[in-house]
């Protein structure tokens, strides 16, 4: 049904172009609510107005007092010049790190020095973020020396114990794409994410190699009962001002509109993260506008709108600022990191559905369009074509502005195109170099064939979409009941109880594909957002396609599974559970959330007494895997449903659940004044 309109816009749209856009964004230091943001967001603006787009900037107050939902907005920021010199020992006097050469040099947001800087001892502090790491050390009045987490440092050595600074020399890594030593003179994007009144504080970055150097000389000379001291200077400040939001759109002849949003922040130069998805977007726009104004394709029936954000706090500002609008926003997507050279950067390009709270026909229908474009290179007998390129389709795993949109509370569809793992990701190697243009037009290719056909979608359309939808969640039930059957026979071969594993086996796949029939059901309904009729007869139909395929592959799973069982005489009977005291507590609570969209939790967090503000840390210490879970939970909390029964839905869609963990966490909520649970 797309495919005219794919290859139109195939003529049309331009990587190269893309390219050149990134370039331009590129030049900017891009950290939220700060004048090189402002002159980056204008930019683009001003381009695409050029190109033919209605286009304006949208500000919102940087001031660090005004809330959207539970978003607050960040004071503005800016930052003339700032270096590090290491003085003492007088032998090894060197400047260590220099905004002038590299903009992440610096731990973005510091707060000012006095005009004529600072010298003070540097303390090293390993990881920093125990109490323990600060026994026998004095670090009052000093600067701390961490690989840890900065936040976590700045707690424990600034508030708490008189610290005036941070060197940080840490790399976040990412086996295999990003190991230990794999970028060893980059620089990590590092920054103070102020939410609250604060103790001042300013930090550098080294990079890893350098950092360990400063470590090992801190300790030589502490043997030698000597110090090591740097000279700081920052000369940066904040101010009551402004938050951008870039906005373009093309006019439909009715009503509705569809989204596409890119987070243009982060520091010089963030080529892949994220000047590449604003490219992508851009050129999107562009070659949309082209062919509309050229005739080539008919103006849509909705408004497609391209939104270029700060990450996150733009999306909430523009979304609250438009909430009577939202529910003529039919579909969106994001576009973040897209432009990657996977032989560089060992990515992938992955289309990342909606979450299963959310699900809806976007997900097969941008799966479609990437299967439409994969047919790259032929076989020698021409039987197949396939791509040369690396991609996959994931489910939802959230991180980026696709997570407030899709929140079931916002209720706008939003898969997002990305390329992951990126081995230069939030580095000061991130440069334009490890962009690939031909990544660039596929992914503005994508988008735009994406945005278009939804937003000339009418009957005919929507028909197709919808058996498309049918399709894909066949699919889906088909692979979760093999999967089923598989992990049962497995895990029965090992077990000494196998009776046990195949039962609950039995019982899982059960709750599995019933699971599977609602949430396609769910992706079904959505369409009625395009404002399109169907007659009950065809939903019907594709209802009962679901349901049919469910109930022929439960059949199948049961019946292998039972004939395993015979041949190796085993007897299969219903399992009887005693309810653990922790579901009990978990099925009393029904939370019910206060405001739209994900919590952003930042000055919550800050209102709480410092031993909660511990707990906080320590549970997420302890299930550091299991943050998503937290988002997850947050969309399936409508006041109805009790935590218990949400649990059961996450473990439905991920595999597994923490329920030890969320049951503390949303107490830890409650306490912040975010949900309410009764």
């Amino acid at each position: 049904m797309f495919k005219a309109v794919l290859e139109e816009l195939g003529r049309e749209v331009s990587g190269d172009i893309a390219l050149g856009f990134v370039s331009e964004i590129t030049r900017h230091h891009r950290i939220q609510g700060s004048p090189e943001f402002r002159a980056a967001v204008e930019y683009v603006v001003e381009t695409l107005k050029g190109y033919g787009l209605e286009a304006e900037v949208r500000r919102y107050p940087a001031d660090g007092e005004s809330y959207r939902w539970s978003c607050l907005l960040f004071k503005e920021w800016w930052c003339h010049d700032a270096e590090l010199w290491l003085r003492e020992p007088e032998s090894e006097k060197r400047p260590l790190a220099r905004w002038s050469e590299s903009k992440l040099s610096l731990i973005q947001r510091s707060h000012p020095t006095p005009p004529e800087g600072v010298e003070a001892e540097v303390v090293h502090v390993g990881k920093g973020e125990e109490p323990r790491d600060y026994r026998g050390l004095d670090v009052e009045g000093r600067i701390v020396l961490t690989d840890g987490r900065v936040d976590r440092v700045y707690e424990l050595a600034v508030e708490e114990r008189g610290a005036i600074g941070i060197i940080y020399y840490g790399m976040r890594l990412f086996p295999p794409i990003r190991r230990e030593g794999d970028i060893d003179d980059a620089l990590q994007y590092t920054s103070f994410w102020w939410s609250y009144e604060s103790k001042p504080c300013f930090g550098f970055v080294l990079s890893p190699r350098t950092g360990r150097w400063l470590r090992d000389l801190v300790s030589k000379q502490r043997r030698r009962g000597k110090t090591v001291k740097v000279w700081a200077r920052v000369d940066a400040g904040f101010k009551r001002g402004s938050l951008e939001v870039g906005e373009a759109w093309i006019e439909g002849e009715g009503e509705g509109e569809i989204i596409i949003v890119a987070h243009i922040c982060h520091p010089q130069p963030s080529a892949n993260d994220n000047a590449s998805g604003c490219a992508a977007a851009m050129e999107a726009a562009r070659a949309l506008q082209k062919l509309i104004a050229d005739g080539r394709l008919k103006r849509p029936r909705r408004t497609i709108r391209f939104l270029f954000v700060p990450e996150m706090t733009g999306t909430y500002a523009w979304l609250a600022e438009n909430e009577d609008r939202i529910e003529e926003m039919v579909a969106a997507l994001n576009l973040d990191m897209v432009g990657e050279n996977q032989e560089l950067c060992g990515s992938t390009l992955i289309l990342e559905w909606t979450p299963d709270a959310s699900a809806s026909y976007v997900n097969p229908l941008l799966e479609a369009i990437l299967d439409e474009l994969k047919g790259e290179f032929k076989n020698l007998s021409g039987t197949a074509a396939y791509p040369l390129y690396r991609w996959t389709s994931t489910p939802f795993s959230g991180g980026s502005d696709h997570y407030i949109f899709s929140d079931p509370s916002v209720g706008i569809p939003c898969p997002m195109i990305i390329q992951w793992p990126d081995r230069f990701y939030h580095t000061s190697l991130d440069t334009i170099d490890k962009v690939d243009p031909k990544m660039l037009g596929k992914a503005a290719l994508m988008a735009a064939t994406y945005a278009y056909f939804i937003a000339s979608a009418g009957e005919a359309e929507a028909r197709w979409m919808m058996e498309e939808a049918v399709n894909r969640y066949r699919r889906r039930i088909l692979e979760r009941g093999q999967r089923g059957l598989t992990k049962a026979l497995n895990e029965a071969e090992s077990s000494k109880k196998p009776e046990r594993v195949l039962a609950e086996a039995l019982e899982g796949v059960r709750r599995g594909l019933l699971y599977e029939v609602e949430r396609g059901v769910e992706a079904l309904k959505s369409m009625g957002r395009l404002g399109v009729k169907l007659d009950e007869e065809t939903m019907e139909r594709c209802y009962e396609a679901l349901r049919k395929t469910a109930e022929e592959e439960t059949k199948r799973v049961e019946e292998a599974i039972r004939d395993y069982a015979s041949r190796r005489g085993l007897k299969l009977r219903r399992i009887r559970r005693r309810r653990r005291r922790i579901e009990i507590e978990a099925d009393a609570m029904k939370p019910r959330r206060r405001f739209r969209g994900p919590i952003s939790i930042g000055p919550w967090l800050r209102k709480l007494p410092r031993e909660d503000r511990e707990a906080y840390w320590r549970l997420n210490k302890k299930y550091r895997e299991s943050w998503i879970q937290g988002v997850l939970a947050q969309y399936w909390a409508d006041g109805q449903r009790s935590l218990l029964e949400i649990a059961r839905l996450i473990e439905l869609e991920i595999g597994r659940c923490d329920l030890e963990y969320l049951v503390e966490l949303f107490r830890l909520y409650e306490k912040m004044g975010l949900i309410t649970l009764h």
